[in-house]
């Protein structure tokens, strides 16, 4: 699996391409999606940082389950919390900052104590070796949605 650093990198050379749409693949700019990876990237770390390894709750989620094994996420399925949701106006003085903190988040993601954990809201609690595999798949899906829109 790749490394959440090299993912950023993956997710920073698409920074030129962000006013790029294809409605045939999105509905979204290569922009939205690209911010969209960067603020789940850095709220899914602050959270499993942040997180209290006495409140994990085990539990069966098919759905979790389901895309661990596949490694990917089904397109157009999901809906975007929120939180994560992308601002109106997207430009590369707006993403500068986010691919920063998503490199430091990264780092610090990498010292964590194996018994952290993020509440993932469809997926549940996501101990440090989930939540870091639920990273990688997400940034992966967008990823792969970007270079679908920048294909001629």
């Amino acid at each position: 699996m790749k490394e959440l650093t090299e993912l950023i990198s993956e997710l920073e050379k698409t920074v030129p391409y962000i006013d790029h749409k294809n409605d045939t693949v999105s509905k979204v700019s290569v922009g939205w999606h690209l911010e969209h990876s960067l603020l789940a990237f850095v709220k899914m770390i602050s959270a499993t940082e942040h997180s209290n390894p006495e409140d994990f709750k085990r539990s069966f989620n098919w759905k979790r389950s389901l895309v661990f094994t596949m490694g990917k996420i089904p397109r157009g399925k999901a809906r975007v919390p929120n939180n994560v949701k992308p601002g109106e106006e997207i430009s590369e003085e707006s993403i500068k900052p986010l691919l920063e903190k998503a490199k430091e988040k990264a780092e610090l993601f990498e010292k964590l104590s194996s018994d952290k954990y993020f509440t993932h809201p469809v997926f549940g609690d996501l101990k440090i070796k989930q939540a870091r595999r639920m990273i990688a798949i997400h940034t992966k899906h967008h990823i792969q949605i970007i270079n679908d829109i920048l294909k001629k």
